[in-house]
């Protein structure tokens, strides 16, 4: 639980980064803004990045068991990129590592036309990350227009970035530090004269940020109607074929009052645009009301123990060539949950900007693993079953962070009658569970023949194997003939076997809570 709050914490704030790092005014003689938007326009570059995370504890608060085994583990972290290479905004490379308090995992990775394809170091093949539109759930069910539509739609907000960005970069104001300086700077081994931009912006500036980016947003009425516009042109093709398809069915009459806006894009972005201009204008009255009704806890975020410090260095084309980033935030005290304060930095250089560049490849000939092909679903389990067990990443995952541990409670149903489905119930003595549950929730595979009217169970992770048949007091375990205390049943479609064989043939403990009538299956 604690590692998920952290985790949401540093959400928050790079979610604020990011909007601060969308733009700013013209400093001296560089244009703020046109840097970032130019750095979104680079066709292909080669380069390298270091990101370092470092949590620092909190001395007056005494950490669980749990968040001090995660902040020994990942008290710093840096993930190095050596070696990336863009051929494309559609075709990438990357080599490098991730590092961590007890080793070392180097990886590559490819992608191409949004599929990643990833090497590393432990994995017995490459691991393939399938985000093309007839690879995503359920796109079976499109049809093939809409499919193509989608196939587009990651080409398109790509080509659509700059447009879109520039919309924040104008209208985004300075913070109150911010200086530009022309230098002789080292990128890759060159010397260049590049303009080195230096900027800081703390916590206790970011209201005042927000409302002056909100001000000029409403100002800007045209920049807003264009920006709805390319959005528009991004979305609304999928729209049309989608209540297309809907408009054979039932559905039609909920797709009528779309129609015109969808045929009509003056209409849509006139409409749109008036919706948003007259929530904006009720936000901005309303702004500083609701910064006085903030409680203590909120306000305690801003203040100048929250910080961004960058340095970027943009060459004669605007774009960065090189950059220091250093994001820093401290807690409220004692409300870190043992964490005092966390630093992110990070260094980059690009070189080759714009220059024919060769990504890397990866070899795939024997074979990859599907993170979400067609072969079913890809559990932890079966994850980390596909590791070399000698590997520092199979040691991450299952011993480190324990992805293969599992915890299931099952309340037992005082009746049958309401009990089938996924719940258990009690057979004079005897917990019955339903087969597919268990055993997919311990992330082993099930297929039910029904021509023998068998269930055939297999954990990837420890090779177990089960055969139970319906109406028979004996399974197969491990090849083993085993006695059940009662034979498996089928009910209304649901496989109920004992709670004991199922689960202890996969490896797990099997416990009982006698006050709450809770069935509890638990693997380390």
């Amino acid at each position: 639980m604690r590692t998920k709050r952290w985790n949401a914490m540093l959400s928050l704030v790079l979610v604020g980064i990011l909007i601060l790092l969308a733009g700013c005014q013209p400093v001296g003689n560089v244009d703020v803004g046109k840097a970032m938007a130019g750095s979104l326009t680079v066709k292909s570059s080669e380069g390298k990045q270091t990101v370092t995370l470092e949590l620092t504890p909190d001395p007056a608060v005494t950490m669980s068991p749990e968040g001090k085994r995660a902040f020994d583990l990942f008290s710093k972290v840096k993930i190095d990129i050596t070696e990336m290479k863009m051929q494309d905004q559609l075709h990438a490379s990357l080599k490098g590592a991730f590092e961590y308090q007890k080793g070392r995992v180097p990886f590559e990775l490819v992608m191409s036309d949004m599929n990643y394809t990833l090497k590393v170091e432990g994995a017995k093949k490459p691991i393939v990350i399938r985000n093309s539109a007839t690879a995503m759930s359920g796109t079976a069910e499109l049809s093939k227009e809409v499919q193509e539509q989608l196939q587009q739609l990651s080409k398109k907000a790509v080509e659509a970035m700059p447009s879109l960005t520039s919309f924040f970069t104008r209208n985004f104001p300075n913070p109150g530090k911010i200086t530009a300086a022309e230098v002789n700077e080292t990128v890759n081994g060159e010397s260049l004269t590049l303009q080195k931009v230096h900027a800081e912006v703390y916590g206790n500036e970011l209201l005042g940020l927000v409302k002056g980016f909100l001000t000029n947003v409403l100002a800007d009425d045209q920049g807003l109607k264009d920006f709805i516009g390319v959005l528009y042109d991004l979305y609304v093709p999928i729209l049309k074929e989608v209540t297309k398809e809907a408009g054979k069915s039932d559905l039609n009459s909920m797709n009528d009052p779309l129609t015109p806006y969808l045929n009509n894009k003056a209409l849509a972005v006139e409409f749109i645009h008036t919706f948003v201009k007259t929530h904006l204008e009720q936000m901005l009255k309303d702004f500083d009301a609701s910064v006085d009704a903030m409680g203590p806890e909120a306000k305690a975020w801003l203040n100048d123990n929250q910080s961004l410090k960058m340095d970027l260095y943009v060459d004669k084309d605007y774009v960065t060539r090189k950059s220091n980033t250093e994001i820093g935030f401290t807690l409220p005290q004692g409300k870190g949950d043992g964490l005092k304060s966390v630093k992110i930095t990070s260094a980059y250089e690009v070189w080759n900007v714009n220059k024919p560049v060769q990504t890397a490849t990866i070899d795939t000939a024997g074979g990859v693993i599907e993170m979400n092909g067609a072969d079913g679903r890809m559990t932890a389990g079966k994850f980390v079953a596909s590791l070399d067990p000698n590997s520092q990443l199979y040691k991450l995952l299952k011993d480190d962070l324990g992805v293969t541990k599992k915890n299931i409670s099952m309340i037992v149903g005082e009746s049958k009658e309401y009990s089938y489905g996924t719940l258990p119930y009690n057979d004079n003595g005897t917990i019955m569970v339903p087969a597919r549950f268990v055993v997919e929730e311990l992330d082993a595979d099930v297929k039910w023949d029904e021509a023998t009217k068998q269930v055939k169970v297999t954990d990837p992770l420890n090779g177990a194997t089960l055969v139970l048949t319906i109406g028979s007091d004996e399974a197969t375990v491990n090849g083993k003939a085993v006695k059940l205390e009662k034979p498996a049943v089928l009910v209304e479609g649901v496989t109920y076997v004992p709670v004991r064989v199922v689960s202890e043939g996969l490896g797990a403990k099997v416990g009982w809570e006698q006050e709450t009538q809770t069935v509890k299956i638990t693997r380390d």
